[in-house]
């Protein structure tokens, strides 16, 4: 027998169940929300570190009931890229996998109905600035009426690169997988696109897990020694189905690590949904 697996397993067991008995019994007795003690969080902390899970980031303990909402992609297909972008210009046209591609003058369209990128080479930008190169990304936007309200923008300029990226919100909850990107250098611009063009929040709300259950969930889904450094843990809704044009988005604990691997956990029922 591995004793040392066994002795881990034992540790992990009674650690969700002191958090458990903790949160019952406060919910019995007092009707607001509670927060987990020092010595809780101090427990949690040290059961990650024995699995190799170093924390460099803040454990979130106020959480609300939240319902599940319901998605629908915004559609790039043929039609948008005729209208919007060809017009009455010559173009070639042919496919490649999923992809229906486009090609006209130096700018290469590709969509497959549920996500856009365009691609175009040009001397023009040689001679831009960074302001002027994160200007043209913020033109392209408007013009084309890509332009979003409800985003956590990231902005990163690295060399001649600079790179807008941008994070679909709603209620300042993230929805994961609406995103778009514009990045721009000295030879050429490029800009991505996948968004849910309605987020409808449904009537039914359910209570959902505390982020140390989900913190917990990383030392089942871990499989190898390696030190796994966990940047942030946050709340929001995750859509699965990468194909779907619409369906229901369910409410995840996020968690991202130092070298960019995403956890999603399901702040329902604290399953492993997915990892990327």
């Amino acid at each position: 027998m591995n004793w040392s697996k066994a002795k881990t397993v034992l540790i992990i067991t009674f650690a969700i169940l002191n958090v458990l008995l903790y949160l019952t019994i406060a919910k019995i007795n007092k009707p607001q929300p509670q927060l987990l003690s020092r010595q809780d969080l101090r427990s949690i902390e040290e059961v990650l570190l024995q699995n190799n899970i170093v924390l460099k980031t803040t454990i979130p303990q106020e959480t609300e009931p939240m319902p599940l909402v319901k998605v629908t992609r915004e559609i790039f297909d043929e039609s948008f890229v005729l209208e919007n972008f060809i017009k009455s210009q010559k173009y070639e046209k042919y496919k490649e996998n999923r992809y229906t591609i486009f090609k006209f003058e130096d700018k290469t369209i590709k969509v497959d109905g549920i996500s856009f990128y365009y691609f175009e080479k040009s001397d023009k930008f040689k001679d831009m600035s960074s302001s002027q190169k994160e200007e043209y990304v913020q033109n392209f936007i408007n013009n084309y009426h890509f332009k979003e309200i409800n985003v956590q923008v990231e902005k990163i300029s690295q060399g001649k690169e600079v790179k807008i990226k941008y994070f679909q919100t709603y209620k300042d909850y993230f929805i994961d997988g609406g995103w778009m990107e514009g990045k721009i250098d000295d030879k050429s611009f490029e800009f991505s696109k996948s968004w849910f063009g309605s987020v409808v929040m449904e009537k039914a709300k359910k209570e959902v897990i505390n982020a140390a259950y989900a913190l917990l969930k990383l030392v089942e889904i871990k499989t190898d020694a390696k030190p796994m450094v966990v940047k942030e843990i946050k709340l929001g809704y995750y859509f699965n189905w990468s194909s779907a044009t619409k369906g229901e988005a369910v409410p995840v604990w996020r968690i991202t690590t130092q070298d960019g691997n995403r956890y999603y956990i399901n702040a329902y029922t604290g399953n492993f949904e997915e990892g990327k």
